[in-house]
């Protein structure tokens, strides 16, 4: 149900499920949120929630920002450090432009741009480093 706060890895974040067309639910998600379109993003409530969307209407990612009061089975959360990260997970690794913990397939911190990889987390980033959104995606390995 749109607006559950429940996280699904490689399927859905609040209820907005990937592979979705957008415009299917558009109405339900203008009445729980203040809704912006540009161009291939849907924000609900500026970037507590934003819906990567295709060409042709269908939903390939949905990120959450730190406004989000949802989170990961108390493991992962939007506007956690990367010292949150490190004790709260056993293995990070970089997948996708994203920081992929515990091998939980379809669900990330994005990187920031330019930092794709590492042997180790804190190669680039520092302690308190904070991860401004987490991403939902198709499930891939």
């Amino acid at each position: 149900m749109i607006g559950d706060k429940i996280i699904i890895p490689g399927e859905s974040l609040d209820g907005i499920h990937l592979g979705e067309n957008i415009d299917n639910i558009i109405g339900s998600l203008k009445k729980k949120y203040l809704v912006e379109r540009a161009e291939g993003v849907v924000y609900l409530n500026n970037d507590e929630v934003l819906i990567g969307v295709e060409d042709d209407g269908f939903i390939y990612t949905v990120m959450c920002g730190k406004n989000f009061k949802g989170n990961y089975k108390n493991k992962l959360w939007a506007g956690m450090t990367v010292k949150d990260v490190l004790n709260n997970s056993n293995e990070q690794v970089a997948f996708g432009g994203c920081v992929v913990v515990d091998k939980i397939d379809g669900i990330g911190l994005p990187l920031p741009e330019g930092y794709d990889d590492f042997e180790k987390i804190t190669d680039f980033l520092s302690l308190d480093f904070v991860f401004d959104y987490l991403s939902i995606f198709k499930k891939s390995f």
